[in-house]
């Protein structure tokens, strides 16, 4: 599964998931795409984050999935969970109301444009349970 941003004509940015690239020229060229913010089918896809690669998948496969996970692990461990309130809480630390500390949540896009505007810098990264 292929996880790409994507946008609409009104600067609304989600998330679509795709078996390949070519299932997703599909779908948007049928029109089949649509902005869950305002229904618009004219989408276009974002430039994403970097990717790996790999030529011994076999062999890397557990060493991924490794990686992965301990990844998962320390941001568990390591930032406080904030969930919805991100957003808020980014803008709090960069304006110095509250202490700065590593925090993880979700966010809006429109909550993403304005950290954009008002200079917050973040990381989006995409994390997902792992199963065992």
């Amino acid at each position: 599964m292929i996880i790409y941003d994507l946008e609409c004509t009104r600067e609304h940015k989600f998330e679509g998931w795709f078996r390949s690239r070519e299932e997703f020229d599909r779908e948007n060229e049928a029109k089949r795409l649509v902005c869950p913010m305002c229904g618009d089918s004219h989408i276009t896809l974002l430039p994403t984050v970097g990717h790996v690669s790999v030529k011994e998948r076999a062999d890397n496969y557990d060493k991924q999935k490794h990686f992965v996970r301990a990844f998962t692990e320390y941001v568990e461990k390591n930032f406080d969970n904030v969930g919805a309130d991100f957003a808020q809480e980014a803008l709090r630390m960069h304006y110095e109301e509250v202490d700065h500390r590593n925090i993880r949540g979700t966010m809006t896009g429109e909550e993403e444009r304005e950290l954009q505007e008002e200079g917050v810098q973040y990381l989006k990264i995409p994390v997902r349970k792992m199963s065992s």
